[in-house]
């Protein structure tokens, strides 16, 4: 198993108050008396950037979250310039949208439709897999209403047959 290195001196600030150097283990030993919190604690050792929290400090364990091992690491999760209505990041759910809309054209929905909805299901597992990449919304709504275009056009075209 691979070991950790624990930043060697960590300065802490709470509101306006600067403190510290401590080492991991007597901040965790503060944390066990309730002397420290994690709730408006700060932390800063040597390599880290800026001030993080003190939960993400490696080896600082707080009472009620879970350790973080990363040093410094923030979660990288990048906006789009949609605010993201449109999943870019998802051509499946995106795709399954656009062709179950477009199997509204008569003769051509049912192909459409069922791409739309093959689409869609590619989307949602890609989506589960994957949070981040949003698209949920866009591949429910291939599934529905190209299953919904499907039977309406197959219905349309039993009827026309049988009473024409």
């Amino acid at each position: 198993m691979p070991s950790v290195d624990f930043p060697r001196e960590i300065f802490i600030t709470h509101g306006s108050q600067q403190f510290g150097p401590y080492t991991v283990e007597e901040i965790n030993a503060k944390i066990r008396t309730g002397e420290v919190t994690g709730v408006g604690t700060f932390a800063w050792y040597q390599g880290c950037s800026q001030w993080i929290s003190l939960d993400r400090v490696p080896g600082v364990f707080m009472l009620y979250a879970p350790p973080t091992f990363g040093a410094c690491a923030q979660p990288h999760s990048q906006g789009d310039a949609t605010g993201g209505l449109i999943p870019y990041k998802n051509p499946p759910a995106l795709v399954g949208y656009y062709l179950s809309i477009f199997s509204l054209i008569p003769l051509l929905g049912i192909p459409l439709g069922i791409a739309g909805v093959i689409c869609g299901i590619f989307g949602l597992r890609r989506r589960n897999k994957n949070p981040i990449i949003k698209g949920m919304g866009h591949a429910l709504f291939a599934i529905i209403f190209g299953s919904l275009v499907i039977l309406i056009q197959a219905a349309g075209i039993f009827i026309m047959i049988r009473f024409i």
